[in-house]
């Protein structure tokens, strides 16, 4: 069963303070730290043992988990150490960028992180792209979910998922190869949550071939796809964890487990909040008016109570990405 709050939080406080002290954190830090962590919350002890026995099977677990496992969390509780690997096996997709030559041509996806706006499929039947004075492109069909049978048919985060949870679950697959595949599963279902991986916003002429979901576009802080990306980062990753159970705790638990494997639907949840909030009317004006221009764009400062939202639907998000990890490891491993 899931172990209480009072258990889950100590054990997230002994994991992940440490691991906050390691530099600061974005998205793709804090974020797939904290989705895992809320998963852990919800996971069985069937669950957690399963998962702790495929990924002590990683081809890289001594390198990139036992050896850089803080020693505070290596002599806790058996839940403190569970909490941090998981994060770090969420993490793990992002280190692979920074591996060896060989090592990094082996297990980074770079095109796995994210998807073209313009493809469809199951229950994503709309873009995920903005159109300012540029007729919308074309529908993609995407493949069908059956038809992606080996890493060669995945190139997006869609059809990642497809292949991942396939090869996750299948109990008679190598288990080296399913402990990769785990990590991939905990990360991708961050990354298809985060609403700016799920399409971009294209202009006749400055965005003519995309922002690259919002990194064209400058903030007061960092661009506007980092600014997402960090939107927790203040907070630190115990204080949003705690935010998180704090105000979503009843959502999460009321949560049916129709979705869990629908990731098209998770999809189309991140395409309505990037085309309704996350792009607002004063940057598509401005881009408008200097479509046509050669001078820089100008920055734009986020208000206060854009960044309130930005906080509470990023938690969100993380607070649901979380909870179908769980509903997902119950029901498939």
């Amino acid at each position: 069963m899931p172990c209480s709050r009072k258990n889950f939080l100590l054990a997230l406080l002994t994991s992940l303070a440490l691991a906050s002290m390691q530099g600061a954190f974005a998205w793709d830090s804090v974020g797939h730290r904290v989705s895992a962590a809320i998963a852990s919350n919800y996971l069985s002890d069937n669950s957690k043992t399963e998962l702790l026995r495929i990924l002590q099977q990683h081809p890289r677990y001594q390198q990139d988990f036992a050896d850089q496992m803080p020693a505070s969390v290596a002599r806790g509780s058996e839940e403190a150490r569970f909490a941090w690997l998981l994060g770090q096996a969420a993490f793990w997709p992002d280190i692979t960028r920074g591996l060896p030559d060989t090592e990094r041509e082996r297990y980074n996806r770079a095109n796995w992180h994210y998807i073209d706006g313009a493809w469809l499929r199951d229950r994503a039947q709309v873009q995920g792209n903005t159109y300012i004075g540029v007729a919308p492109f074309d529908d993609i069909t995407g493949k069908n979910a059956r038809d992606i049978r080996n890493e060669a048919n995945a190139d997006n985060v869609m059809t990642a998922l497809d292949y991942n949870t396939t090869l996750l679950a299948n109990s008679q697959a190598l288990l080296p190869q399913r402990a990769v595949a785990l990590c991939w599963v905990l990360h991708l279902i961050g990354d298809i949550h985060q609403p700016l991986h799920t399409g971009s916003l294209y202009s006749t002429n400055r965005f003519s071939a995309g922002d690259r979901g919002g990194n064209g576009i400058k903030t007061d802080g960092r661009n506007l796809h980092a600014r997402w990306d960090r939107a927790l980062s203040s907070e630190g990753v115990i204080q949003n964890a705690e935010a998180i159970l704090r105000q979503h705790s009843k959502t999460l638990e009321r949560m049916g487990q129709q979705d869990y494997k629908d990731w098209s639907l998770w999809m189309q949840e991140s395409r309505a909040l990037l085309l309704n909030t996350i792009y607002t009317e004063e940057m598509k004006s401005a881009i408008a008016r200097s479509d046509d221009s050669l001078d820089e764009l100008r920055k734009f400062d986020l208000s206060d109570d854009y960044v309130e939202s930005m906080k509470y639907h990023a938690r969100l998000r993380l607070a649901l990405a979380g909870r179908r990890l769980a509903f997902w490891f119950e029901a498939k491993l």
